[in-house]
């Protein structure tokens, strides 16, 4: 996930790095609920055909690992069951 820190008038994105298998696990989890993977020179792009407040569209994990807005709130939500307890 990505939190704002503000500097003076510069505000700067606190980077939080995630262990490898909550990665993969991430992205397990977003095709069993049914989003579907498209590589491109950006990264990865998911889409869902569901719709609504629970299905973010353009959920992107950029080619850095990063996440954009609908990625985060989805990796949040995830977060929420704990899939490796103390290892992650």
């Amino acid at each position: 996930g990505q939190a704002w820190v503000q500097v003076g008038e510069i505000r700067m994105k606190k980077l939080t790095r995630v262990h490898p298998l909550m990665s993969e696990a991430f992205v397990i989890w977003l095709v069993s609920i049914g989003y579907r993977g498209v590589t491109n020179a950006s990264g990865v792009l998911f889409y869902c055909e569901a719709f609504g407040r629970n299905f973010p569209r353009n959920v992107m994990i950029m080619a850095n690992g990063r996440l954009n807005k609908p990625a985060t709130q989805l990796f949040e939500e995830f977060k929420k069951y704990n899939p490796f307890g103390e290892v992650a």
